[in-house]
């Protein structure tokens, strides 16, 4: 079991961020490669743009491209992103250290970073416009696909993150 008396917050702390960022970047770069293969990228101006609504009470929109455009909404977009990231690191190691008393398996992670996709089809796609699991899309399975496929590897970078973190002795 892990000895909670034992951890130093700030190598906690910065094994998070590492794992965050190495599991974000790793999906940007995997959305780079399917963007070259001709999809669309991701619009984090438009992610910003629904951020930014919070501080005004505003959660959900019936179009978030219909939504006024936000000063600063892609810097916003993509400061949410890798946040996002970095709580689902944190999330991740709980639920391995705290839960199952186990290290970082490749397996956990992209089991983990699956079970996400509850996140962007049951909260974020409604909020935006676009429906639950994207159905108000012009190819909802297509979309779902990607969305599966960007999770995957995102969980796949939480394991490279977790690898690279031992590494730089950030555990």
């Amino acid at each position: 079991m892990v000895d909670l008396t034992k951890l130093s917050v700030v190598a906690v702390t910065e094994e998070i961020i590492t794992i965050g960022i190495v599991a974000t970047l790793t999906m940007d770069l995997w959305q780079r490669f399917l963007q070259a293969m001709g999809l669309p990228p991701t619009n984090w101006g438009l992610v910003g743009r629904w951020v930014a609504g919070f501080s005004r009470g505003i959660f959900i929109h019936r179009s978030i491209a219909a939504t006024p455009k936000v000063p600063g909404e892609v810097a916003i977009g993509w400061a949410f992103h890798y946040a996002v990231g970095a709580a689902y690191a944190a999330l991740y190691l709980a639920i391995m250290r705290l839960g199952f008393d186990s290290e970082p398996t490749l397996v956990s992670a992209l089991l983990f970073a699956i079970a996400l996709l509850v996140a962007p089809w049951f909260v974020m796609q409604p909020a935006l416009g676009i429906g639950f699991m994207a159905a108000h899309t012009p190819n909802p399975a297509a979309v779902r696909l990607i969305n599966v496929s960007v999770h995957a590897v995102f969980g796949f970078g939480l394991y490279l993150g977790a690898i690279a973190a031992s590494l730089v002795g950030a555990a």
